[in-house]
């Protein structure tokens, strides 16, 4: 079983891997951690505060991910007084 931060995503156009522990790093004595795009994500005062931030940004992008592939249910609103008429 593979985790969230090393599977292919559908729109990734390499199968690229990463592992969490490349994603983060120290600059000026602040913890970052740098998404799949190359975004950087932070600062944090802890490697561990970085860490955490990382499996839950992980975790909230893959339930958006799987969101959005799941089928819409449409719904369709119907009036609460069918059949009344209005009286003149």
């Amino acid at each position: 079983m593979q985790n969230a931060s090393t599977s292919t995503r559908l729109t990734d156009v390499s199968a690229q891997s990463y592992e969490r522990t490349d994603r983060l790093f120290s600059q000026s004595g602040l913890w970052y951690f740098r998404t799949r795009e190359g975004k950087d994500v932070g600062p944090f005062r802890y490697r561990c505060e970085a860490e955490s931030m990382l499996t839950r940004f992980i975790d909230e992008t893959s339930r958006l991910q799987q969101r959005s592939l799941m089928p819409h249910k449409l719904h369709f609103r119907t009036c609460g007084v069918i059949g009344r008429r209005q009286a003149n």
